[in-house]
């Protein structure tokens, strides 16, 4: 049991290790407000979910977060052809990360032990 528990704190050490450099990249690129909000609905809108009833709408969706992202870029940075591709190349660095171990150090506390996908489940009726 100790060693479980050892092994679970040595991999929430290293995802808080890795989400610190991950932070550390964006930190690095400023990313502002609305480059964020893209990005954030980039990753939400994804079609490979279970549950979802219409794939074409989530994808006009991601599509349409990534036109706005692009068009603000362009209207506030000088380097707007580089810095889209460097901000969109942050995104898989996300997916390293276990979902249960960002669980475990993030939501541990306010949702016990309650997965938060059946959270959201059935908050969205999944």
């Amino acid at each position: 049991m100790d060693a479980n528990l050892s092994l679970s704190n040595i991999q929430q050490k290293k995802c808080v290790q890795s989400l610190q450099k991950i932070f550390a990249r964006f930190k690095l690129l400023a990313v502002d407000f609305p480059e964020f909000a893209c990005l954030k609905a980039i990753v939400l809108f994804k079609q490979d979910v279970e549950c979802l009833k219409d794939i074409h709408q989530v994808s006009m969706l991601q599509d349409h977060a990534q036109l706005m992202l692009a068009h603000h870029i362009k209207s506030q940075h000088f380097d707007y052809t580089f810095r889209f591709g460097r901000l969109l190349l942050l995104l898989p660095s996300l997916r390293q990360i276990p979902p249960d171990i960002i669980e475990t150090v993030f939501f541990s506390k306010s949702i016990g032990s309650t997965p938060i996908v059946k959270l959201l489940g059935d908050l969205f009726k999944c």
